[in-house]
């Protein structure tokens, strides 16, 4: 899920995405050069571990402040006797160090134990291990070292890349509610992260996709991903809900925060102009046209209702809703 906000995380913001199971990923997993095989990893491309064990009910802003700070992802573990461990990779030269994490965590409000040390390659196997295959539907998000799958439509996320890798309850559920859609006309993703979800709607017939996000890492993940899968038809630019004029689609995909969601609802009631329609080859489709079909997630289940009741103004109501522990998606068509 992508956090498209404009401002600093707050205690409501959540973090881009996370995962149900035993490790929760998030953000950007950092990049290294690989080293070759059998041999030492040289010190500049050494490894560094940081590691903050916070409270659990300041999880999800430690994991933005993390991601904040660093500009890569984290993994998060499952609360045991009240905390959490935050864990966060990247190399020597770019690490902040412990001190320096914990006096910004300090800062957002959030009392943590960070420590550090340095990783051996074991690490890269253990993430291999991790990142396996996520099906929803006929859509297979697959890391790109796992094969395909003859009648799947694949959509192959590098974890070392993406801001996403389609293990968050709130991105496959999104997948399967997208693939209901009986539409297949033009989408906007807002909040676009790894650009999951807009290769998926130019793998299943929709299209064209403007893909945005506030995050200009999550632009460049999302063109180099469509890159990567030879999709065309996705047109990925910076832009800030509520800040930035939008495209208008019949279509649209946002898993992003309710906070967000709402403002988005509204800056769609007041589109109308030749910035409403979503650009294309051809030009711009349908100025001024309203949204049809939304698909709507990165929610928890209790705020579904407040999700839907922020789109109705623009003639949407719920057609379906598909909870997954503890997160939900909602489709809405007019």
């Amino acid at each position: 899920m992508c956090a498209c906000r404009a401002s600093r995380p707050t205690r409501a913001a959540r973090p881009c995405v996370r995962s149900p199971s035993t490790w929760r990923s998030t953000g950007t997993m950092a990049m290294t050069r690989a080293s070759s095989a059998g041999s030492a990893t040289p010190s500049a491309d050494r490894i560094i571990r940081l590691t903050a064990v916070v409270a659990a009910g300041d999880a999800d802003l430690a994991v933005a402040e993390c991601h904040a700070l660093t500009g890569v992802g984290c993994m998060q573990g499952d609360a045991q006797g009240g905390s959490v461990a935050i864990d966060i990779w990247m190399p020597v030269a770019q690490c902040p160090g412990a001190d320096a994490l914990r006096t910004h965590l300090a800062a957002a409000g959030v009392d943590a134990t960070v420590s550090q040390a340095d990783q051996d390659d074991s690490w890269r196997d253990a993430l291999r291990d991790f990142h396996q295959p996520v099906v929803a539907g006929r859509v297979r998000v697959r890391p790109p070292w796992v094969a395909p799958v003859a009648g799947m439509h694949d959509v192959v996320i590098d974890p070392g890349m993406a801001f996403g890798t389609g293990q968050h309850p709130t991105t496959r559920t999104a997948l399967e509610l997208l693939q209901r859609e009986p539409v297949r006309g033009a989408v906007l993703d807002a909040g676009c992260g790894s650009g999951i979800l807009a290769i998926a709607a130019r793998r299943l017939g929709f299209g064209p996709v403007a893909a945005i996000d506030f995050d200009p890492d999550s632009v460049a993940a999302t063109a180099r991903a469509a890159r990567a899968n030879m999709v065309d038809g996705i047109h990925v630019r910076r832009a800030v809900i509520g800040e930035d004029p939008l495209p208008v689609a019949p279509v649209l995909l946002a898993n992003i925060t309710l906070e967000v969601l709402t403002v988005l609802a509204q800056q769609i009631a007041g589109a109308q102009g030749p910035d409403a329609g979503v650009e294309s080859g051809a030009g711009r489709s349908s100025p001024g046209r309203t949204v049809e079909h939304a698909v709507l997630s990165g929610l928890r289940q209790h705020e579904v209702d407040a999700a839907v009741a922020a789109f109705a103004p623009l003639g949407l109501t719920e057609a379906e809703r598909m909870p997954e522990d503890g997160w939900a998606s909602v489709r809405l068509r007019a």
